[in-house]
């Protein structure tokens, strides 16, 4: 009797020790070594595509820009299988849900996390998102700044927090930051991101106590998410604006920065070896794209784009050929649209009307967006078309320049126009998957569908739509069609 008590517990604890590894050993499991280095020339093409020949182009246009190559030694398909997690309970990355469906995680559809408003984000975005390759431009790099630094200016910070709720909070701000030895500019895009301009309830002080950064304040819903950050500002003490944001810095520079997680990038997506995928800031998908947009508009403002900056590029081994396209480039349920590219050096307006100059969001260059209604007459000096983003932001945009500028320059520019490759009209067009003899963007909204399985071909439009001829369709087919649309 003693001896089969003895068997069982054995075999209990055995079944419980592999289920405590099932959850668990992922976490910790991840002992690679990882080497930084600023050799740029030195990045070898064929194990890592695309690199290398963006980061140089990016150093010709900016010479005080410094980079730095965070070599993760982390299989591609590794980090994103690892990034996919937490369906039904706690997903690691989650997207608003007015975003399009291919943003959406199949698993969880149209469940509800945190406030109610966010939704548990589909591998192909977290793959897009990730992919360092579509950030290597003017707009999004900033998202891998480095963060750690003392030099911010003063002026710098108050135009950054001109009409927000951090307005006249600037010298404590940098104080601070610089006691830390990290980024005031990055300190006021975290806490705008966190709070909105105008505050949220979390900082408002109507109980007495702020949370400014946030810490803690999570939850199933509205309510919870704030009564549980005030219970740890009260935990803490934060009973001034002041002192939250003196803690938070602290929190964020010892709990992140000084841990390795040293740009927005690391942040939110852990791919250092300390906590390796776990220890993430936050589940908001974009949140490192958007808060490096803010400090690439601040920077702008001031005239600062080509001041020193230095950015920490993540590269990972067994990448896609070609970077990872968009889960979407526009939504197809616009019946009357049609597609445009954004024809500008760096950014567009997107303002709520031709006479309300209000800003809804930026459009950036070469995005491709919907022209929903185009402008007949001329107000202020420019025709006004209202377009939609493709995550359904919708709003007015100059569709040219002003009458007092010069040389003239479209902004929006169509690109549906039939684009045809071969000698003649006779030959099969490559990529007219609707096989009515020329490419368009229809062709382009087929191939997407299809890949995304919403869609199907018969064998013949599988010829068609086979772009790179290699007998079958993919994501290298999609990028090429919208490649030969834009031209």
């Amino acid at each position: 009797m003693k001896r089969k008590k003895y068997i069982c517990l054995i075999i209990l604890f055995t079944m419980l020790s592999y289920a405590i590894l099932q959850l668990f050993g992922n976490r910790y499991s991840y002992s690679v070594t990882q080497q930084v280095s600023s050799d740029v020339n030195g990045i070898n093409v064929n194990v890592y595509p695309g690199i290398k020949e963006s980061i140089q182009q990016l150093q010709k246009a900016h010479p005080n820009w410094n980079f730095k190559l965070l070599y993760t030694n982390l299989n591609w398909s590794d980090v994103i299988s690892n990034e996919y997690q937490g369906h039904g309970g706690s997903p690691k990355n989650l997207v608003s849900q007015s975003r399009d469906s291919s943003w959406i995680c199949s698993i969880c559809g149209n469940r509800a996390y945190d406030n109610g408003s966010w939704r548990c984000a589909s591998e192909a975005a977290i793959s897009y998102m990730m992919d360092p390759r579509n950030s290597l431009n003017d707009t999004n790099i900033f998202q891998f700044e480095e963060l750690t630094g003392t030099n911010a200016q003063i002026d710098i910070v108050k135009t950054m927090t001109a009409g927000t709720f951090l307005q006249g909070h600037e010298q404590g701000i940098v104080n601070t930051a610089n006691s830390y030895q990290i980024n005031a500019y990055y300190i006021v895009a975290r806490l705008i991101q966190e709070q909105g301009k105008s505050g949220s309830a979390l900082v408002s002080g109507q109980s007495g106590y702020y949370n400014a950064f946030n810490i803690g304040a999570s939850g199933s819903n509205s309510s919870q998410i704030i009564e549980n950050g005030l219970a740890y500002a009260r935990k803490k003490g934060w009973n001034t604006l002041e002192k939250s944001i003196d803690g938070g810095i602290g929190f964020v520079a010892n709990e992140y920065i000084k841990k390795g997680q040293n740009t927005l990038y690391l942040q939110k997506f852990n791919v250092t070896t300390s906590g390796t995928y776990w220890h993430q800031y936050q589940q908001n998908l974009t949140a490192a794209q958007t808060e490096g947009e803010t400090l690439k508009n601040t920077y702008s403002s001031v005239n600062a784009i080509n001041s020193t900056h230095t950015f920490i590029i993540p590269l990972y081994t067994n990448m896609p050929s070609s970077a990872v396209p968009r889960p979407e480039l526009i939504s197809n349920n616009l019946p009357g649209s049609d597609l445009v590219r954004v024809n500008v050096t760096s950014s567009l307006k997107l303002r709520k009307s031709p006479e309300d100059n209000t800003l809804v969001a930026w459009l950036w260059k070469d995005e491709i967006v919907a022209r929903l209604e185009k402008g007949t007459t001329k107000i202020n000096g420019t025709y006004w078309d209202k377009v939609q983003k493709a995550n359904g932001q919708v709003g007015y945009t100059a569709r040219e320049t002003f009458d007092y500028e010069s040389p003239y320059k479209l902004y929006l520019v169509p690109i549906n126009e039939n684009v045809q490759t071969g000698n003649s009209s006779s030959q099969t067009v490559k990529g007219d998957a609707n096989g009515d003899g020329k490419l368009t963007a229809s062709d382009y909204v087929l191939v997407k569908n299809y890949i995304m399985g919403t869609t199907k071909f018969d064998t013949n439009a599988i010829t068609r739509a086979d772009t790179n001829a290699d007998g079958k369709i993919t994501a290298s087919d999609y990028v090429l069609i919208k490649n030969k649309l834009m031209q």
